[in-house]
């Protein structure tokens, strides 16, 4: 009865390899690395107010691709604080609520710039020479 068993689960040598092979390539924690500005999100979701306008920060990240992609440039240096301001304001508000979230994301940036993933290309605004946003005197 037990050759039965074996003998229906019978794979070949090849099969067996790949199948070893790649689940032997799966590292520890390989499935749940969060990368820097992962790890941001996370401060910021806990450190500032929880409110964008109408909206919370983590139904904000949860759910808008623009605002994880400003907010992954703004970490990465590809977009200035004056530029994220705008741009945040822009679909929200300028109320003091929202201005205080922004003020906080700002302030939680890290003093040295990460290096950015090569999928972000720099669109020529870095947060260090960045000229004043339009409408600015």
């Amino acid at each position: 009865m037990n050759k039965a068993i074996f003998s229906a689960f019978r794979v070949s040598p090849v099969i067996a390899m790949v199948l070893v092979t790649s689940l032997s390539g799966c590292a520890p924690g390989a499935w749940n690395d969060q990368s820097d500005s992962d790890v941001f999100f996370d401060v910021i979701e806990n450190a500032c107010p929880q409110r964008i306008g109408r909206f919370e920060i983590s139904t904000l990240e949860n759910n808008n691709a623009s605002f994880l992609d400003i907010t992954s440039r703004l970490y990465y240096g590809k977009i200035d604080p004056a530029g994220y301001r705008e741009f945040v304001t822009s679909f929200s508000d300028s109320t003091a609520e929202t201005n205080q979230a922004i003020d906080c994301i700002i302030a939680h940036l890290p003093k040295t710039t990460p290096t950015a993933p090569s999928l972000l290309p720099d669109m020529g605004n870095v947060r260090n020479d960045a000229p004043p946003p339009p409408g600015t005197p």
